[in-house]
């Protein structure tokens, strides 16, 4: 579902063809998904056949393979709403980091410690870095909330992990 949401979503902004699809994932989201490139063209072939998308021209560079220019038809702008609906409704905050949580405990106190440095380093590292994104990027509207909760998510899990360290 998280793909057919951000191929919908950004033809949602206008005809795109495959590569512009994945180097927008590649330019908002670098950091936080994994879609492989294969697995787009899969999507969007199945976004056709279902009906939501069509393929409304090509380009052709030099050298180059020529590529299709997709658009988001009615029926698959109905299909995101309903996409957003059910992923709001349904799916409850969960990072991969939750999981690994569980088991904190089993970890020597060396070991803890050492989680907490370089979780904590890397969360500082990923704060510049969307910060450096949303100050390049200020003119463009398109991605800042993500931008903005990602942000505001990991000052919270930095603060988090602040308190772990104290109550240790």
């Amino acid at each position: 579902m998280k793909i057919e949401i951000t191929i919908l979503g950004l033809l949602m902004e206008g005809n795109l063809y495959g590569y512009e699809i994945k180097k927008k994932i590649v330019e908002r989201l670098e950091d936080y998904v994994d879609i492989k490139f294969g697995s787009i063209y899969y999507a969007i072939k199945k976004s056709v056949e279902n009906g939501w998308v069509k393929r409304v021209g090509t380009e052709k560079e030099s050298g180059n393979p020529e590529r299709y220019v997709y658009e988001i038809l009615p029926a698959g702008k109905k299909h995101y709403k309903k996409l957003l609906k059910q992923y709001f409704d349904t799916n409850f905050i969960h990072f991969d980091v939750d999981i690994v949580l569980m088991f904190f405990d089993n970890l020597t106190e060396e070991q803890k410690e050492q989680f907490l440095e370089e979780r904590t380093t890397l969360i500082k590292d990923k704060i510049d870095s969307i910060k450096e994104k949303i100050e390049k990027n200020a003119a463009d509207n398109s991605y800042r909330h993500i931008l903005s909760y990602l942000e505001h998510h990991l000052k919270a899990e930095l603060n988090w992990l602040k308190t772990l360290k104290t109550n240790d």
